[in-house]
């Protein structure tokens, strides 16, 4: 099918994606990213630009490998493609291995396979779950990566802090009011969709400028790099406490959300008013990024909200309208996300500047991603609209194995609907809630964003992919990944993410999952985990060189993290077993081990540096500078964010918990501790029955127009634990210790 629609050509010629260079000097960004990500390299790479180049090639000439593209983002596309197929050379969020790469030159050209073109990143929600820590520094080497993975638009939002503030304070807000208005940036990006307002705040001034400073930073590197940044669009988002008599329209109070948070209100795009808002808005955008931007992002309504009786047809013309008197040409991106957008939206929306993020979290190949419900998203609706195919395979930044190796693998390729769909996409989204997670998955992700045509052959998938990341592709690793690719990443139903650890949920004996939404089912074998983690200790038990790397100690501890978070599922209903038949000793030993088990998963994940708090809330905290209120603000949030998210006991208790290895020791541990103590103190006659008293709490709650209902049970002693952590000081680690090796032996020992 034809979409009347210029980004079409995305799909077709990678080249339209970044903006057109027409001399050398277009490709100096690509040099230097080489000296950057591969130093060693920097004097043997050379680029040459040839607009005509459908594809880019590798060759050589006069001793240096010479990449040809049609512009600076294929260029680095192409030098991704030579260190991942050539000089197998490997870049994740949890470890690089460039060390040992050695330089190769091509024997014959290479012609680089095509990208599925419209290729995107960032969830809002993975700017908060997964970016609130990500420096200057960080954002540079992230995006290099992004650039040589093949992405081609990013959504950016550091510093949209100073562009409300400005905003604001021109229409005449007072400074209190705008602070009560901003959220610390670990809550900002449900502050940007419109669930909430605040959290976190007041935000400390030195915060709101460094993360200007960085987001200004993002969009142009960007830029250099060929890529495109999706900025935040205007609509219509006031805070809750305007005065309706300030407004010359109407106003449409959002209500809650979840939690009890309340939402920022929305002046109807039809009213008088609103062109002047979004006028005044796209000019402190552009002011603090230095940037007009073309792509502007922005939902309406998301996750339920009040459409107040609006005309959703004729506020999409007019939301749009305003766009283009500001940057003439912008494409407005919208998420697909349950009973977003309407069809009543899409029908006022003009296809050629538009484009749908097709948020998916069911990763079965089978699977049709567009929603049936009633009037919202559909497929025949779809038909004439440009979108974009997204993974949603992590919700909350949760830690566990998990990605859908089978849906990626026939992408394009698949018979029946799947490949119908995605043959008819603009491309691949990257919209994980969380991510610094499962480098197996996202690395067959950048597979396929760079095969846009091809089947991927699963074996050779993961002997490249082993020689990569390791150095070695020793038949243990290989089967070891062959494992896991079997497994835990082929799951055959749709979840919220992976199986979570129960070791980091509140206390119950009958816990089966950690958060409100995840369904808690077992949809693997237990003994696969098991079976990998072996296989992975057997190689570099053989392999000093190989243990001692970053990348092999993560997935060690990663996968013997797992292990020991499915041993607790088979564990905690023999401890609930033996407490309903009173049997104090059994309850006592049972118990022991399973706090052993989170003694256990501390003392792995210490050995890998992407597993530690003290590190995790470092960067945070260095947004601060010198300032100890702004550090202190950074910090105390994202520990408040990563366990109760909210204050008290709510909908989101747990909801964005980690396996970070004092997180594991500090925190989980002492929640179970004080909950067993008093357990064994009831079996042993020392305290009278919780049932005694009242002992669950919970309720339902209603989001994206789902009901669900969570439960917890009373603990004084567990709610003073979560109350107290995130304001309390505690020993973090920053570096790793403990052997990889001979820990994961110990814990592997028996099983």
């Amino acid at each position: 099918m034809q979409f009347p629609h210029p980004l079409i050509a995305l799909a077709a010629v990678p080249a339209i994606i970044a903006p057109a260079f027409a001399t050398e000097t277009a490709l100096a960004p690509a040099q230097e990213l080489v000296a950057r990500i591969t130093p060693d390299f920097a004097a043997k790479v050379t680029f040459a630009l040839d607009s005509a180049a459908a594809q880019p090639t590798l060759s050589t000439k006069d001793g240096k490998l010479l990449i040809t593209a049609a512009n600076v983002h294929e260029a680095i596309r192409a030098y991704g493609y030579y260190l991942r197929n050539l000089a197998h050379v490997h870049f994740s969020w949890n470890g690089d291995n460039a060390s040992a790469a050695q330089f190769v030159l091509p024997e014959a050209p290479v012609t680089v396979t095509p990208s599925t073109g419209f290729n995107y990143a960032m969830n809002y929600c993975t700017l908060s779950y997964s970016c609130t820590h990500w420096d200057k520094k960080r954002w540079e080497h992230e995006l290099d990566v992004f650039a040589l993975n093949g992405y081609s638009h990013i959504l950016v939002t550091a510093g949209l802090e100073k562009v409300w503030k400005n905003f604001l304070s021109e229409l005449g807000y007072p400074a209190a009011a705008i602070d009560k208005f901003i959220p610390n940036p670990a809550y900002s990006a449900w502050w940007n969709m419109g669930n909430l307002e605040g959290e976190g705040g007041p935000v400390s001034p030195v915060i709101i400028e460094e993360e200007a400073a960085l987001g200004k930073f993002i969009v142009h590197r960007m830029l250099d790099l060929g890529m495109e940044p999706v900025m935040q669009g205007y609509v219509g988002f006031l805070p809750r406490d305007t005065d309706p008599a300030s407004v010359n329209g109407k106003l449409l109070p959002q209500g809650g959300w979840v939690a009890g948070y309340m939402r920022p209100t929305v002046i109807d795009p039809t009213s008088a008013d609103y062109p002047k808002l979004a006028a005044l808005w796209y000019k402190h955008l552009a002011a603090v990024y230095g940037y007009r931007g073309k792509y502007f992002g922005g939902d309406l309504f998301h996750e339920g909200g009040n459409t107040g009786g609006a005309n959703l047809t004729e506020c999409a013309k007019v939301v749009q309208s305003c766009m283009q008197k500001a940057s003439p040409g912008a494409v407005w991106v919208l998420q697909a996300w349950a009973h977003n957008p309407h069809k009543a939206l899409l029908d006022g929306c003009d296809r050629e500047h538009l484009v749908v993020l097709l948020l998916d979290k069911d990763l079965r190949a089978e699977h049709d991603p567009f929603y049936k419900d009633n009037g919202y998203l559909r497929r025949p609706q779809v038909a004439d609209t440009p979108y974009v195919w997204c993974e949603l395979s992590n919700f909350g930044g949760n830690h566990g194995l998990f990605g859908g190796f089978g849906l990626l693998e026939q992408y394009r390729t698949a018979p029946g609907l799947m490949g119908e769909v995605a043959r008819k996409s603009l491309g691949l989204g990257m919209i994980s809630e969380g991510v610094e997670t499962n480098p197996l998955f996202y690395a067959l992700l950048t597979e396929r964003m760079n095969n846009a045509e091809g089947v991927i052959n699963q074996e050779a998938f993961l002997k490249n992919y082993a020689k990569g990341r390791y150095g070695s592709d020793a038949p243990e690793l290989v089967q070891a990944l062959g494992v896991l690719a079997e497994s835990v990443y082929k799951p055959t139903t749709m979840r919220e993410g992976c199986q979570e650890s129960i070791l980091c949920a509140r206390p119950k004996l009958d816990a089966v999952k950690a958060s409100t939404w995840s369904d808690g089912k077992q949809y693997y074998d237990y003994a696969e985990p098991v079976k990998a983690a072996k296989l992975m200790l057997a190689a570099g038990k053989a392999d000093k060189e190989l243990a001692a790397r970053e990348t092999y100690r993560y997935d060690l501890a990663d996968v013997v993290r797992q292990v020991l978070a499915d041993r607790a599922r088979v564990l905690l209903p023999e401890i609930k077993a033996a407490y309903d038949a009173k049997d104090a000793a059994a309850f006592k030993a049972k118990s022991d081990a399973y706090l052993a088990l989170i003694r256990d998963t501390a003392e792995m994940l210490a050995t890998s540096e992407h597993f530690l708090l003290g590190a995790y809330l470092k960067g945070a905290e260095d947004k601060g500078g010198k300032d100890e209120e702004a550090r202190r603000q950074m910090r105390v949030n994202l520990k408040r964010l990563i366990t109760t998210w909210a204050k008290g006991n709510t909908s989101l208790n747990d909801y964005a918990h980690r396996q970070l290895s004092e997180l594991m020791s500090q925190y989980y541990l002492a929640r179970w501790s004080v909950f067993f103590a008093e357990k064994n103190a009831e079996l042993s006659g020392d305290k009278a029955p919780a049932a005694a008293a009242p002992a669950a709490g919970g309720g339902s709650v209603s989001n994206n127009g789902m009901a669900v209902s969570f439960s917890y049970e009373q603990n004084a002693g567990v709610d003073d634990i979560q109350n107290t952590f995130p304001e309390t000081d505690t020993p973090l680690l920053y570096t790793p210790q403990g052997d990889s090796v001979e820990i994961a032996e110990r814990i592997l020992k028996d099983m």
